[in-house]
């Protein structure tokens, strides 16, 4: 179910009217002449927004109708109205795939395997038989020089023969030619069939960033940020450094030296403080063995376990002594 609404990311608002009303579970259904709301497809989420000022809980297709759902009834007429921040964030993410991944297509003969979404950042699985950071930095490079270039993003209605003049992908047998076509072209880099939502033009991307990748069965999965979840993603860090250096009293980028340095600190502290434990149960032992008696029994209390057994070590091993110790833990 094709919408040309779609093409246009910026159209958000929209007064329509109610075509059906069903009653399901306690939600209202409903129908409605024309819609601007995105059906989740194509690795896209729904869009949000608001109908009649009422939130959007859920958008279906179902009988080639797409059906809104909303806790509150409603009635003519009815205005649509999209939230844009999502649906832009969502689109930057998707129309950066397009661009990755049809680089990594068309120069490393890296298959597109899946891609993902996320709220913090997203992935893309790619069927690289190797991978390494200085490939990625490349391609990161060639993805933000043409961001830079603001190469347009053209939705098109083409036919089945114009399709398959420009797309060099296999769909396989099963593919249904017969639909109503849609494609989206970046202009000398990418010709696909998608039916989803896109930015403009390159420039609406901002920048991409590359943060990680991981082996897979089927390739690599390579976790990336673009647009204005690259701006959250810095943000938050940026958050967590300036909460740090914060606590820690020095400049962010001191912030590693700094902990290693209170590492080594631990470690240290932690080396005396043993010499010292040492040195008290020592003295200790000593204290409990300078009796005439060949036995003796003592009581503990306030000790751990392992600082009794190293207590106990010492009499045993230093003393002529048969000694019994019973250590109280807790009650």
């Amino acid at each position: 179910m094709l919408n040309k609404h779609y093409d246009n990311l910026f159209e958000v608002d929209m007064d329509t009217k109610i075509v059906e009303e069903k009653l399901i579970d306690g939600k209202y259904h409903y129908s409605f002449e024309d819609t601007i709301f995105y059906v989740k497809s194509g690795g896209m989420e729904n869009d949000k927004g608001l109908i009649n000022e009422i939130p959007l809980e859920d958008v279906y297709v179902e009988d080639n109708k797409a059906w809104h759902v909303l806790k509150e009834k409603i009635i003519n007429p009815v205005h649509l109205s999209v939230d844009l921040d999502y649906r832009l964030f969502k689109s930057q993410i998707h129309s950066a795939q397009h661009l990755m991944c049809t680089i990594m297509n068309t120069d490393y003969h890296a298959k597109t395997i899946m891609f993902k979404t996320g709220e913090i950042e997203s992935e893309i699985e790619m069927g690289f038989t190797t991978l390494n950071r200085e490939i990625l930095n490349a391609i990161e490079k060639r993805c933000n020089e043409c961001i830079i270039q603001d190469i347009p993003i053209i939705i098109g209605y083409p036919t089945k023969e114009e399709a398959l003049a420009n797309i060099w992908e296999d769909y396989g047998e099963n593919f249904d030619w017969d639909i109503q076509l849609r494609s989206v072209s970046i202009p000398g880099i990418d010709y696909d069939l998608c039916a989803c939502i896109h930015v403009p033009s390159l420039r609406y991307l901002h920048a991409i960033k590359f943060l990680g990748y991981e082996k897979t069965t089927r390739g690599y999965k390579i976790s990336f940020v673009a647009g204005q979840q690259l701006l959250d993603y810095i943000q938050r860090h940026y958050d967590v450094f300036h909460e740090a250096s914060r606590s820690l009293a020095v400049a962010q980028l001191e912030i590693n030296e700094t902990i290693q340095k209170l590492f080594q600190e631990k470690k240290e502290l932690a080396s005396s403080l043993n010499d010292y434990k040492q040195k008290y149960f020592e003295y200790y032992a000593k204290e409990l063995c300078n009796i005439p008696e060949l036995y003796f029994f003592h009581e503990f209390d306030g000790f751990d376990v392992k600082s009794f057994q190293q207590l106990c070590s010492i009499i045993t091993n230093q003393y002529e002594k048969g000694f019994i110790g019973l250590l109280k833990l807790d009650d």
